[in-house]
C-alpha cells in the first residue's frame, strides 16, 4: 500500500527538497547537496534560513555537513533522530527513564518471536560468546561490570528485526541506560542472576524453543523492574 504524504508536514525546506529530488532513495552512494548559495536560490530562502534548516536536519540525522567537502544526505536512521530527545527528556526528569524502560521491555517481549526467528547460527554463537565474556568479567579480580556486553546482547537479538522505528527506540534505550548510570550501582548477585537468565535465553534460542526464551525474557525484566521500584520507595522515604 502506498501513502501520499503532504509536503506541508515536513518542517524544513531542506527536507522537502531532498524528497522532491529523490535524494534519500539513492543506494549507491550518499547524495551531495548543491553549494549553499545555489541551494538557497533554488529553495527561495535566505542563506541564514537555509543554514538553520541544515543545522536542524543534521540534528535529525537527515544530512551530514562535512567541513571543506560539502553536505551529504544520510540514509534514514530513526535512532539518530530519537536519541537526542530521549536523552534530553531524561536529563530534565530522571523518572522518565523508568517509563522508557517499561516501554522498551514491552517492545522486546512483543517483537521476541519475530526477532529470534531471523537469527542465524553465527548470531546465536555470538550471543553465547557475549555471555561467556560477561561471566568471565564478573569472575575477574577485580570484578568488572559487563555493561557493554549487556547492551551488545540485547541489541544483537533484535539486530535483524525489520522495523527501523523499533530498532531506533531499542538502541536508544542503551544510551539512556548508561546516561543514568545503572551499570554502576548494583551488587554482584544482581549481575549474576542477570547473566544466568541471558545464558538461559541463548540455550532456548539454540534449541529453537522461542516460547521458553520469551518466558525467560519476561522474568529477566522483573530484575530491573524490582530495582526501579526499590529506588522509587527509597526516594519517597
Amino acid at each position: 500500500m502506498e501513502y501520499a504524504v503532504s509536503q506541508d508536514v515536513l518542517p524544513h525546506s531542506i527536507m522537502r527538497y531532498i524528497i522532491d529530488e529523490e535524494l534519500a532513495e539513492r543506494q549507491d552512494e550518499p547524495a551531495k547537496l548543491p553549494p549553499l548559495d545555489q541551494l538557497a536560490r533554488q529553495l527561495g530562502v535566505s542563506r541564514g534560513k537555509l543554514r538553520e534548516d541544515l543545522i536542524a536536519a543534521q540534528a535529525y540525522g537527515v544530512i551530514e555537513m562535512r567541513p571543506g567537502d560539502g553536505t551529504y544526505v544520510c540514509p534514514f536512521d530513526f535512532y539518530a533522530a530519537v536519541r537526542p530527545l530521549i536523552l534530553y527528556s531524561i536529563a530534565c526528569n530522571k523518572s522518565y527513564f523508568d517509563r522508557y524502560y517499561r516501554l522498551r521491555a514491552r517492545m522486546e517481549v512483543a517483537f521476541w518471536e519475530e526477532a529470534v526467528s531471523e537469527l542465524g547460527q553465527d548470531e546465536i554463537d555470538q550471543l553465547a560468546r557475549i555471555v561467556d565474556r560477561a561471566e568471565e568479567r564478573l569472575r575477574g579480580k577485580p570484578i568488572e561490570i559487563p555493561h557493554r556486553e549487556h547492551r551488545d546482547f540485547h541489541v544483537l537479538i533484535y539486530s535483524r528485526l525489520d522495523n527501523p522505528f523499533a530498532q531506533g527506540l531499542l538502541n536508544a534505550y542503551w544510551d539512556a541506560y548508561e546516561a543514568v548510570g545503572l551499570h554502576r550501582y548494583f551488587e554482584l548477585s544482581y549481575y549474576q542472576r542477570m547473566w544466568s537468565s541471558h545464558r538461559a535465553m541463548v540455550e532456548a534460542i539454540s534449541a529453537g524453543d522461542s516460547d521458553t526464551g520469551k518466558t525467560i525474557l519476561m522474568q529477566h525484566f522483573t530484575l530491573l523492574e524490582d530495582r526501579l521500584q526499590e529506588g522509587q520507595q527509597q526516594a519517597q522515604a
